[in-house]
Order: structure tokens, then C-alpha cells, then sequence
């Protein structure tokens, strides 16, 4: 979950924060020389979310830009958070502020590196500049809310369209699909409508609300921005003392603390209250998603983990429009294992890295305790009420005394920097050293119909993770696998029957000469054997035609067109490279089958290239 940081350095964040050396209680030499700017805020709220990520999520990709009028990318993305807190302290200013510039390239910028797919946090920290002129907020509003009427309008025009087409009785299928195919309008290039990926927008606004009203204002476009973008976001403002605060005032005060001047004095943007708003923000983006990893019904093999980056709510829209929102359960179940070459390449939400999270051994034994003191113990929410499930109950408690006797006879000597005892039994450990060698993935119960696939993964030469692979919702996501839920053991296999996967059928519905061309490699050797062929005419004159018509059919089908002008392009060219040697029957086939794929009435998938009659095929 990458980051990028917005660093507004338009002049007006050069201004000092007002009644500072009042609100600190200096004197007014000593305030002159430690005044502080809402540039120096900025800089130490972007130092204090650097700190928070090295603590909390040291994974993170982090990106640096700095903009006002223009842009500039001064740190891209890193996880050397070190080199991003020594560019702060090269930053320059510059003239106006203009927010549509720096996120036409913050979009541009996230999609170059990421794609379209992952999910990006993006923090804006300004002082809430509206800017002036063509390139202002307002303006950008405005242009945003006329780009999303004209879409609306090309919508209903459409729908109207075929609604007229459909009451005069039209039966062709061209006439309705160019109705309700009607072409969407594209915003410009150096125009804003949204992020193209799923991301977070959050601005830093640096201002009062109660004595600003500059600011007021621009916290109002920011939040009209979001509104009528859709993007998702949220403004952080620091938290002012309220008037009914300020009525608690000790009554010994001075009358200058308690007047109107001082009442504006504690409305002020201090320090405290604008890392305050960063460390909101921190805990609200950056949130660690902590869960409980359980292998088995031995309560040993259960463990307190951290998935990274944490897992978004998963959205599924019906056919009627309805969406439905999933969250992943905070207990990860392992139902059994599978091996990783049957369970192949399945489509994914999203992957994770499973990290252990340190649990300290007294409180997780007095939690046993307490649990087996009450009737016995309690199990998954039930009383025990069995002779077994009593004796598990007793050995747990013994363990757990154990554990916690062990723990305080070593004095806290063998910790690991966390507090976390390293000579404590890791279930991530265990699986993870069992996955990697057997070459194997543990099915994992997420949620309610709800699975994914836990494997050991190489991130280079010699680091291994943990990771965690989500599928989408429901339990026949894998087509070769089946149903999910009715998965069963090598054990439960009956006489005869084969368990390996796929599952093969008697009879195959589908036909074998099938073409894919998932990968490049796939579509240049079909190319290649059907220029192979041609080289051999007018001997191979019958495999030529069948693998170009075969060619043909799939990219019609495919609705790739061009293909067919580039391999006309193909045979041109390779007609002014034929050796002397070659058949006269060579070229005349070549020239035939350009002819041929450039012919509007062969796009159909019915109809066939057939070969050219020569005296030098004899098919005349």
C-alpha cells in the first residue's frame, strides 16, 4: 500500500503562525527568534508520519512531492525513509498554489510505478490554499461538476436512443448496440475528475477554524472537492479549544488570558494541536489489522499475527445493483493443506504478509486460567462438559502454569526486541518451515464463505515470507478445485478413484486446437509457424491456409482486428525477402492471403480463406 506525500511550498505557507509567542509565554525577543511557520508544521508532521511508518509499517513505499504552481517529485518511491527527511530541509518556495496540477500528477505518477490494481494512501498537507485565477479550486470544482454532466447527459441520450430504437420495432443488432454503446466523454489531460485506482485522499489542513476565515473558506472547497469528485478522503483539522473550554479557565487568571485576545490565543494553531491531527490521521490510514492465526484443534497452534498491508472491506455488486460489503474475520481458520501445483494460478483480491505479533506469556496463561476456573473452562463459547474436554481444560492450565513459571525464572533475560520471548513455539514458524519444504499452500477460512491460500513466498535470493493469498467471496472460486467446503482428505478417497486434481472429465465438451494467447511468447510462435509454412509452398499450401484461418478465427472471436492488417503487413514484407530459390507460387499465395484478411466481407467467423489456384499447386 504505497504512499505519497504532497508538500504544498506556495509562499503563503512561509507566513508565522499568529500570537505564537503569547500562546508560548516568552517574551517577545525571545518569541522573535523561534517563531514558527506553517512550513516548519509541515515538516514536522511529515517527519512525525515517517516515524509512525518506521514503528508500525516499515514495509511501506513512501514518495515525496512539493508543489505550487508546478510540481516537482523530489523523493520517489522508497523505503528509505531517511533520504525523504533529508530532502525536507532542501525545500525551496515557490509562487501560487494550484492543486489540479499536482494531482493530474499524482495520478499519473502512482499509475507509471503501480498500475490501476493497488491501493494508494495519498496526503496532501497545505495550509488550505484555494489559489486564483484559471487554476483555482473553484474553478477545478466547476470543471469537474460540468465534466460529470456532460457524462450523465451522454448517458440519458443513449438510453433514449435505443428507448426509440426499441418502440419502432428495430431488430437489428447493430442499430441497439450503437445506441447503448455510446462513447463517454474523456476528461482532458490536464484535467482532474478522480483518482483511476482505489485510494484514500486525506489533506493536512494547518489553520483555525475559529480565527481564519480564509481558511474556513478554503476547508470548504477541500471538502466540496471530495463531494463532488466521489473520491474517497477525509480533512484532518487540528482541534482547537472551544469556547465552553475556555470557560474553565482557572478564575486567578490573568484578565489577558481571559479576555477576547486570550480566548483567540487558545484558538490558535499550536504544535501539539497540529501533530495531534497527524496522529489521527496515522491511526485512521495506517491502522495495523492484528487477527489470530489457528492451525488444528490443539491450542498450542494458535498464534497472534499482523497482516500487512491490512485488508480492505471487498465489495461485491448483484445483478439489480445491490452492493454487498464483506469484511475479513480477525480469526483465520487453516481448514487443511493442499499442494501448490493444484492449486495453480487462481484469481486473487489481494496478497498479504502474515507477520507474527509478540504476545506476552502471563497474561495469555491467566486468560487460560480464568477461562478453565468457570464450569470447567470454556471452549470455542462452550461449557465443558465432557470427561475429555475437562482433561484438555487441566492441561492446559499445566502448560500454562509452565509457561509463565519458565518465563519468570529466566527474568526477562531471552527477549527478542519486542518483549516477545524468543524461545517461545511460533505457529507462523512452524508453518511456514513445513509449507516451504513440502511445497505446499494451507486453505484458510477468512470469513462466512469466505477462503484463501496461505504459502510460503521468496522475495529474493534469500528472504522468505509468509504470505496470504485472498480469493474473492464464496466457495466455488477455484473452477478445478470445485466446492471448497466438500474438500476431504486422501483418507476419504474411495476404491478406485483417483483424488489428484484437476478433475478430469469422461467426456470433453470442448475442442482440443484450442489458441491462447495469454503471454506474447504464445501469439509470435502461432505467427511463426504459419510463416514457417509459407516459406514451404506450394508443398505445406494446405497447412498454410488451415493455421491462417485458424488465426483468424481467434482474433475475431477475440475481437483483436488488427491482427489480421498486421499479418497482411507480415506477408508484404516477407514477399521482398524471398530468395531466388523460392516457388513463383510463394509470393502469388502471400499476396493472396493480404488480399484476403483485408477483405471486409472474410470477417465473418463462418466464412474461410481458401487457397489460390496456380499451375504450381495444381488445385485448379
Amino acid at each position: 500500500m504505497p504512499t505519497i506525500i504532497a508538500l504544498d511550498v506556495s509562499l503563503s505557507m512561509t507566513r508565522p503562525i499568529p500570537n505564537q509567542s503569547s500562546n508560548t509565554g516568552s517574551s517577545s525577543t525571545g518569541g522573535s527568534e523561534n517563531v514558527l511557520t506553517y512550513h516548519q508544521l509541515a515538516v514536522q508532521g511529515v517527519n512525525y508520519v515517517l516515524d509512525y511508518l518506521t514503528k508500525h509499517a516499515r514495509l511501506e513505499f513512501v514518495s515525496l512531492i512539493v508543489y505550487s504552481s508546478l510540481f516537482e517529485v523530489v523523493v520517489d518511491f522508497t523505503r528509505d525513509y531517511d533520504a525523504i527527511r533529508q530532502a525536507l530541509h532542501k525545500i525551496e518556495h515557490y509562487d501560487k498554489t494550484s492543486l489540479e496540477n499536482v494531482l493530474v500528477a499524482v495520478n499519473n505518477a502512482f499509475k507509471a510505478h503501480w498500475g490501476s490494481q493497488n491501493y494508494c494512501q495519498i496526503i496532501f498537507i497545505t495550509d488550505c490554499g484555494v489559489g486564483m485565477g484559471p487554476s483555482s479550486l473553484k474553478n477545478t470544482i466547476i470543471n469537474i461538476q460540468t465534466y460529470k454532466a456532460t457524462c450523465v447527459a451522454a448517458v440519458a441520450a443513449a438510453a433514449a436512443a435505443a428507448a426509440a430504437a426499441t418502440s419502432e420495432g428495430s431488430k437489428t443488432s447493430g442499430g441497439s448496440g450503437g445506441a447503448s454503446a455510446a462513447p463517454v466523454p474523456q476528461p482532458s489531460d490536464n484535467q482532474w475528475v478522480g483518482f483511476s485506482y482505489p485510494s484514500k485522499l486525506s489533506f493536512m489542513c494547518l489553520g483555525s477554524l475559529a480565527t481564519d476565515s480564509a481558511f474556513r473558506c478554503g476547508t470548504k472547497l477541500y471538502q466540496q472537492l471530495l463531494d463532488v469528485s466521489g473520491q474517497k478522503g477525509q480533512l484532518f483539522v487540528p482541534r482547537m479549544k472551544m469556547k465552553h473550554e475556555d470557560t474553565a479557565v482557572d478564575e486567578t487568571s490573568s484578565p489577558a488570558a481571559t479576555g477576547d485576545d486570550g480566548e483567540d490565543i487558545l484558538r490558535q494553531l499550536t504544535r501539539a494541536s497540529s501533530l495531534e491531527a497527524f496522529e489521527t490521521m496515522c491511526d485512521t490510514n495506517y491502522r495495523q489489522f492484528e487477527a489470530t492465526l489457528r492451525c488444528g484443534g490443539y491450542f498450542r497452534l494458535e498464534d497472534p499475527i499482523t497482516v500487512w498491508p491490512a485488508p480492505l472491506p471487498y465489495t461485491a455488486r448483484d445483478v439489480l445493483g445491490g452492493e454487498t460489503t464483506k469484511l475479513m474475520s480477525r480469526r483465520l481458520e487453516v481448514c487443511g493443506f493442499l499442494s501448490m501445483s493444484d492449486i495453480g494460478s487462481p484469481m486473487s483480491v489481494s496478497r498479504h504478509l502474515i507477520l507474527p505479533r509478540g504476545a506476552v506469556g502471563s497474561d495469555y496463561a491467566d486468560a487460560v486460567v480464568k477461562g478453565s476456573s468457570t464450569g470447567g473452562g470454556i471452549k470455542n463459547g462452550h461449557a465443558h462438559t465432557s470427561a475429555e474436554e475437562r482433561l484438555e481444560a487441566d492441561i492446559k492450565v499445566f502448560y500454562s502454569k509452565s509457561d509463565a513459571g519458565e518465563h519468570h525464572a529466566h527474568g526477562g533475560e531471552e527477549h527478542g526486541p519486542d518483549g516477545a520471548d524468543v524461545n517461545k513455539e511460533s505457529v507462523c514458524v512452524l508453518l511456514h518451515g513445513a509449507l516451504k519444504v513440502e511445497n505446499m499452500a494451507a486453505l484458510v477460512l477468512l470469513g462466512d464463505a469466505w477462503y484463501g491460500f496461505i504459502y510460503s513466498y521468496a522475495d529474493g535470493k534469500k528472504k522468505w515470507n509468509l504470505m496470504l493469498n485472498v480469493l474473492p467471496p464464496g466457495t466455488d472460486v477455484v473452477p478445478w478445485l470445485g466446492d471448497l467446503r466438500y474438500l476431504g482428505t486422501l483418507e476419504d478417497a474411495f476404491a478406485g478413484e483417483n483424488p489428484s486434481f484437476p478433475i478430469k472429465a469422461d467426456k470433453r465438451s470442448y475442442s482440443q486446437n484450442i489458441v491462447v494467447w495469454i503471454r506474447q511468447a504464445g501469439l509470435q510462435s502461432d505467427i511463426q509457424k504459419v510463416l514457417r509454412h509459407a516459406k514451404k509452398l506450394p508443398e505445406k499450401t494446405q497447412h498454410f491456409y488451415k493455421e491462417l484461418n485458424r488465426i483468424r478465427r481467434a482474433a475475431l472471436s477475440l475481437g483483436f482486428v488488427e491482427l489480421l492488417e498486421g499479418l497482411a503487413h507480415i506477408f508484404e514484407r516477407e514477399i521482398t525477402t524471398l530468395p531466388l530459390s523460392a516457388s513463383p507460387d510463394c509470393s502469388m499465395q502471400l499476396t493472396h492471403a493480404a488480399m484476403e484478411l483485408r477483405n471486409p466481407t472474410n470477417r465473418d467467423l463462418k466464412s474461410i480463406i481458401h487457397a489460390l489456384p496456380t499451375q504450381y499447386n495444381q488445385l485448379g
